[in-house]
């Protein structure tokens, strides 16, 4: 039971979930019930306060006035919870338990999967799980204790430093290279591109020596960029620490690389004091500037 008289957590939870979901289907897979029961809980809850929260419509369940008020109070109540989790996991002075951490799934490959036995012979008693994605978890929210986040301007809400700044070049296999006429018919070659813009020449080409070439395709990740320029698909502009690495690929430009964004390590305020993310952070910010070289491409 919660502070309020006749209020159910579960029911609150599920309300909260149909809110966020938009349809009691989807909510009842996000919370793993039939979705017999999540309709069975959002209609105690509206029987226990005395109104409706949602207008059932054909395409799903939407706020009303009297929800809309009610899921800003969960919300208030949410973020109260999280703050008191946070503050009391900050009390923790144990070497030991469970550290999350998200970054980019090139830094967690390349950079820290070769080394994580470092940390667990240094602290056996913490388990690390890794989040590799390139979505930004809410650090606040604990959907994860520490972010090494590639960001020119992390959340103020955070507290951390900047470690340093990744550079990028362009890369190619060298039998496309060979391939092309670069000076002479530009058009005919091709850059791997990241979105589906329809301007074929963006401004950023202009610092390289291939301005002149268009944009093709649509590959939004650096491992499609990746495995796409060694496919001999065309040019791509990838970070030093991803493209240096692969046999199969070389730089096609001879100036020196560009400056990309920055790496940031991060976490709560409330937790910087628990001796686990100490640690951790203590050993991240180590892997990340012994990888400086990389990450600024100085071959």
């Amino acid at each position: 039971m919660l502070g309020a008289q006749h209020l159910d957590w579960e029911e609150v939870k599920s309300f909260a979930v149909v809110a966020d979901a938009g349809s009691v289907r989807r909510a009842a897979r996000a919370l793993g019930v039939h979705h017999s029961t999540v309709s069975r809980r959002i209609d105690s809850l509206e029987y226990a306060l005395g109104t409706k929260l949602f207008d059932r419509q054909p395409e799903g369940f939407v706020l009303n006035a009297a929800g809309e008020e009610f899921v800003t109070a969960v919300q208030d109540c949410g973020g109260r919870l999280n703050s008191a989790e946070r503050s009391i996991s900050g009390q923790d002075g144990d070497m030991s338990g469970v550290v999350t951490v998200t970054m980019a799934e090139p830094i967690a490959v390349h950079t820290f999967g070769p080394r994580l036995s470092e940390f667990t012979d240094m602290h056996p008693g913490i388990e690390v799980h890794m989040i590799a994605t390139t979505s930004i978890l809410d650090v606040s929210r604990r959907e994860a204790d520490i972010a090494i986040r590639i960001d020119n301007n992390p959340p103020q809400s955070l507290v951390g430093k900047r470690i340093i700044t990744y550079n990028q070049t362009v890369y190619a296999t060298q039998e496309y290279l060979d391939s092309q006429d670069f000076e002479n018919d530009p058009e005919a070659a091709r850059w791997v591109a990241w979105d589906a813009d329809d301007n074929k020449f963006p401004e950023w080409t202009k610092e390289t020596e291939f301005s002149k070439v268009p944009m093709w395709g649509c590959f939004p990740g650096a491992a499609m960029q990746l495995s796409a320029a060694k496919g001999g698909l065309g040019l791509a502009m990838i970070p030093c620490f991803i493209g240096d690495r692969e046999p199969q690929l070389v730089r096609a430009t001879k100036k020196k690389p560009i400056k990309a964004r920055d790496i940031w390590l991060l976490t709560h305020s409330d937790l910087k004091r628990t001796a686990r993310i100490k640690a951790f952070m203590t050993f991240a910010e180590k892997v990340l500037r012994d990888a400086k070289h990389e990450f600024l491409g100085i071959i």
